[in-house]
């Protein structure tokens, strides 16, 4: 992690400034925060200059990582980016906030009230989610230990307080300088960001126990077909919405950075050991340009391929699927919200229309889930359709294994939020 990536500085009031060099051609205004943002001064160093421990807002573990949230309404005049909810997430991983935080800032120069991110752990993300009533936007701001959009936050009037060693005055540059004091509070600012391309993968699944060397691998694919080179950053994420890690050809990661030049492919099947507890989960991209993008499934049954099925990757998130489906239609489905929960029904309908069963599922934010048809609404045989509808904007999609293990991708189900359904 190189440092002099985020600057951030102390105004009258206690503002709080991030620069980098501008990437991004959408800025938004964030609101005051929920959540309070804390600096703990660490003393001064060999040359002289204050530095810092960073907790960005309220956090929490998260399997091995620890997720820190600060949250608030944001506005804008970009369309598509007026108005709505946001969350600033940071991962990283291990535990420790306040005075065990393990992003560790400095300041600039002797008396300045701006210091910069001096080291934050490898395989750390911040991420800037904005939700609008379309669905929900993810800009990503610091990705393979590389910043690719800018944000900067102020502390909100006098929500600023400190505690601990007693400083020349309650702001960001004499806290740097005193060991253990303390500055903590609500704040808002902006952010600026590249309007990126996103593209949802409704299920990203390898290894699994299916006997000697049999389970699946995925294959993430990408064509830049522009005449421009394409920066995708990918998050993977478990069942649980936590980070999940995947073993691809370039070691296990749960986020990707790829670039891709004009006209260049990549085509990278995970490494997973056959057989092994599967691993499951959705993934979600944010590209620099369009480009195209789609997954492969494709299953092995003692070291030689069985069955596969390719997908396109989803561009948008909504509210409502129809699909063919039959006893083991298989079905995935991921809630894109960081802050909401989505209650999702699975309706199954007869060739006649008649309804078959129906059964609720609760997807928490980011948090993922994918069954077999049959078993999941307790129907031993049937082939007809099913009817996927959410309280939130998801994103699903179904395979077809009627000649299992043989399996073939169905067409896309998603239809606009607005779409009249039959209502059996």
């Amino acid at each position: 992690m190189r440092s002099a990536l985020v600057t951030l500085g102390f105004t009258l009031f206690g503002s709080l400034v991030a620069t980098q060099v501008a990437l991004a051609s959408v800025t938004v205004n964030l609101g005051q925060t929920v959540e309070k943002l804390t600096l703990v001064g660490t003393g001064p160093n060999s040359s002289g200059l204050g530095t810092y421990l960073v907790t960005n807002g309220t956090c929490g573990a998260s399997g091995s990582n620890t997720v820190c949230t600060l949250s608030g309404a944001f506005s804008g005049s970009t369309p598509g980016f007026t108005s709505g909810t946001y969350t600033l997430v940071t991962v990283y991983p291990g535990s420790g906030t306040g005075s065990s935080s393990p992003l560790m800032g400095v300041e600039q120069a002797a008396g300045s009230d701006l210091f910069q991110f001096s080291s934050i752990p490898a395989g750390s993300t911040i991420t800037l989610n904005l939700t609008t009533s379309s669905g929900t936007f993810v800009a990503p701001l610091l990705a393979g230990n590389q910043f690719v959009g800018t944000y900067g936050l102020a502390y909100s009037g006098s929500s600023a307080t400190c505690n601990g060693p007693a400083v020349s005055a309650c702001s960001v540059g004499p806290v740097g300088l005193v060991a253990g004091a303390t500055i903590t509070g609500l704040v808002s600012g902006t952010a600026t960001f590249t309007a990126n391309q996103t593209y949802y993968f409704s299920d990203i699944a390898f290894s699994g126990q299916f006997g000697p060397n049999s389970g699946y691998q995925t294959t993430l694919t990408y064509m830049n077909y522009s005449p421009v080179a394409v920066t995708c950053v990918t998050n993977f994420y478990a069942d649980s919405g936590s980070p999940l890690a995947v073993p691809f050809s370039t070691g296990t990661v749960t986020t990707r950075t790829d670039v891709l030049q004009p006209g260049q492919s990549i085509h990278d099947q995970t490494k997973a050991v056959l057989p092994g507890p599967l691993g499951q989960g959705w993934a979600q991209a944010s590209c620099t340009s369009p480009l195209q993008a789609s997954v492969l499934y494709r299953y092995y049954q003692q070291g030689v391929p069985a069955g596969e099925a390719g997908v396109n990757a989803e561009t948008s998130a909504t509210t409502k699927f129809a699909t063919f489906a039959e006893t083991k239609t298989g079905v995935a489905y991921a809630n894109p919200s960081t802050t909401q929960t989505a209650i999702v029904t699975i309706t199954a309908l007869s060739a006649a229309g008649a309804k078959l069963g129906s059964a609720n599922v609760t997807l928490g934010p980011l948090a993922h889930g994918a069954a077999n048809v049959g078993p999941l609404l307790g129907l031993a045989s049937f082939t007809g359709s099913i009817l996927i509808t959410s309280t939130l904007p998801i994103i699903s999609l179904s395979l077809n294994f009627e000649a299992a293990p043989q399996s073939s991708s169905l067409p896309p189900g998603d239809l606009p939020s607005t779409t009249s359904l039959f209502t059996p």
